[in-house]
């Protein structure tokens, strides 16, 4: 893992671990890890269950766009009401929806229930991730003092690339083992909680 070369440390110079040294990052890339993990499985059974139940793509294209359109309409008010209002409370309260919104989809896909409620579903996951995306985008900065911020910066990246890469794959694998998605937004709702728990403390 390459790190800035002039990174310092109260342990001395190139100190590797100096971001994990610090209790608050640990919580916070754990909470970042988790929830990545979790966002990349429910990216691939949602275009999976979405598919298997429509053969329709227009219907699979629909998912990206429901859920991205809350997020540039609402992008100027929630980097307002990150500005103004206490950002822990705003990420815990959007992960807890971001849960309750994954319990949905989970109930709805066990159910085989109404695309309109999988898609609605889907539009408050944009709602929710408009307001959170701000407000824990400055976690990281917050969890570890200044001078070792680029070591910090580089374990959350790698943290992020992982889960990017295993996420997908675990998401596949479960589907293939169970058939449904039902289980993959089960886990989600796990590690939305696990995120918000972290950031709690």
């Amino acid at each position: 893992m390459a790190l800035p070369s002039d990174q310092t440390s109260t342990n001395g110079p190139q100190d590797r671990i100096a971001a994990l040294r610090h209790r608050d990052f640990k919580l916070v890339m754990l909470s970042r890890f988790t929830a990545t993990l979790g966002e990349r499985m429910v990216g691939v059974a949602l275009g999976w269950e979405i598919y298997a139940r429509t053969k329709d793509a227009f219907f699979l294209g629909l998912v990206g766009l429901v859920q991205v359109l809350p997020v540039v309409l609402l992008s100027l008010l929630a980097g307002h009401v990150a500005d103004r209002y206490n950002r822990k409370y705003i990420v815990l309260s959007t992960q807890l929806g971001l849960g309750l919104f994954s319990l949905g989809l989970a109930a709805l896909s066990f159910t085989h229930g109404s695309l309109v409620l999988v898609y609605t579903c889907l539009f408050m996951f944009g709602v929710m991730r408009a307001f959170n995306d701000p407000a824990s985008s400055t976690l990281l900065a917050q969890s570890v003092p200044p001078e070792v911020f680029g070591n910090a910066a580089a374990w959350s990246s790698s943290a992020w690339q992982i889960a990017s890469v295993v996420g997908p794959a675990l998401g596949g694998v479960l589907i293939g083992i169970f058939k449904t998605g039902a289980e993959v937004f089960l886990i989600n709702a796990v590690s939305c909680l696990i995120f918000a728990i972290a950031v709690a403390f």
